[in-house]
């Protein structure tokens, strides 16, 4: 068949006419054949036209009507609803986590009134102290792609923050790109009315990437000025020497006693976003809501449990001795000694078993630095009785007998015994204690 033919067909033109104009076709027959072909490219442009337009009319109605049924199956399925602003429309979806809601090993309620003080020292900024804790907007984000640059895109937006008691999650998707200013409109929004900001490594990826977008889209925003807490850092210095790795669901199921069923990994949800943009499927975008609600109420819960270890009022049976010494080590950092001597109060007495060699050498030293020095002798006695050959316990313990008891003779004593032990001591630490051995007898002779 020939490809006019085909356009005929495709044009639901008859290839016969039913009647023929014999004027027309004589005249036809005189036409010269340069305006014979014009006329034949004329009508092959107005048949190439009318099939195109037919097959567009065609893919807008049932994309149309693919949206509109993608649209009325988030709403069903996610509670949500449409939102429209003077940039376009979004689809918002609304969750309050009740305050008697429990959470791992807490309430909701319990994570509520948290000590600003202790999150300003998580932080490392001291502005923070002066808000409270439902001034705070945790955000999450969901992307298009892992790696950040200029053409990811932030398709889903978590936010969270107490009020109330409760605690309440937004969520704002951007169900193609085009809704994507009127989500990030909504977004500065409500982060208009926080003082500082909450986020899980949102200093390297959430903040920035989400800046460069209302770049993009010709937007003002103040989110990135906002002072803030990434939960990553403290996260890592505190409890990171007994977890395999830092993420949020190690950190959830390793400290907070959340066990996540189901949940989607993250390297699946750009892949996602995209089907969804194809088929328009709100099944595609279920589990990345609820991976997302998820990741907002942990850092909250995670923010609770990481203020309460800096802010030590007893011990706690969710956290480890070694948790509070790191805690302890990061405020002696930071200049903070009345936190770090509330943290030494509650070993005053009671040197837990479940410390680590490795923490009571770090504790001893908080209690030397502090000036709180019996109470590290104690310690490195109890580490030279259990290990006379450990090179910290021995040579502190000479220090502090050659310096502040002055007692050479039994410094001199317990430097002989460590090194006629079956010991390990590197050269340096050998060198060490001989030189020390050396100044002792010395001031033996001398005295």
């Amino acid at each position: 068949m020939k490809s006019i033919d085909k356009l005929k067909r495709l044009t639901g033109e008859n290839i016969i006419k039913p009647t023929a104009d014999h004027c027309g076709m004589d005249k036809a027959r005189h036409m010269n054949p340069s305006s014979q072909r014009q006329g034949q490219l004329d009508d092959l442009r107005r048949r190439i036209e009318t099939v195109v337009s037919r097959s567009n009319v065609c893919n807008k109605t049932a994309a149309s009507e693919a949206l509109n049924r993608g649209n009325r199956g988030l709403i069903e399925m996610l509670s949500g609803e449409e939102i429209k602003n003077k940039h376009g429309r979004f689809f918002l979806s609304s969750d309050v986590v009740r305050g008697t809601s429990r959470y791992g090993h807490r309430n909701i309620r319990e994570a509520f009134d948290f000590n600003m003080g202790a999150a300003a020292m998580l932080a490392n900024n001291p502005v923070i102290s002066e808000y409270c804790s439902s001034d705070g907007l945790f955000l999450d984000t969901e992307t298009t792609g892992l790696a950040g640059g200029t053409g990811t895109m932030a398709f889903l937006i978590g936010l969270g923050w107490f009020e109330e008691g409760h605690f309440h999650v937004r969520q704002i998707l951007a169900r193609d790109f085009s809704e994507e200013a009127a989500a990030l409109a909504y977004l500065n929004e409500i982060a208009g009315g926080k003082k500082f900001l909450i986020t899980f490594n949102g200093k390297a990826f959430d903040v920035n990437l989400l800046s460069s977008r209302f770049i993009l889209n010709r937007m003002q925003s103040d989110l990135a000025s906002l002072p803030h807490l990434d939960l990553l850092h403290p996260s890592c210095r505190i409890l990171g020497h007994r977890l395999e790795n830092c993420r949020l669901v190690t950190l959830e199921a390793d400290i907070l006693g959340i066990q996540r069923e189901g949940d989607i990994p993250g390297c699946e949800i750009p892949q996602r976003y995209f089907d969804w943009l194809r088929r328009r499927d709100p099944l595609l975008l279920v589990d990345i809501f609820e991976h997302n609600r998820l990741d907002v109420i942990s850092m909250a819960a995670l923010t609770a449990h990481l203020v309460e270890i800096m802010n030590a009022q007893a011990m706690d049976q969710y956290v480890k001795s070694d948790d509070y010494v790191a805690a302890a080590r990061l405020l002696f950092k930071r200049s903070n000694t009345q936190g770090v001597e509330k943290i030494l109060d509650i070993f005053k007495d009671n040197i837990r078993t479940d410390f680590s060699m490795q923490s009571k050498k770090k504790l001893a030293q908080l209690f030397k630095k502090t000036g709180r020095l019996n109470e590290a002798v104690q310690i490195w006695q109890e580490l030279a009785a259990y290990t006379p050959a450990d090179f910290y316990a021995v040579s502190e313990l000479a220090k502090w007998l050659e310096h502040r008891v002055q007692d050479y003779s039994q410094a001199k004593i317990l430097i002989d015994k460590a090194l006629n032990q079956d010991n390990i001591f590197s050269e340096d630490e050998k060198k060490s204690l001989l030189h020390r051995l050396k100044r002792l007898n010395s001031k033996r002779v001398t005295t």
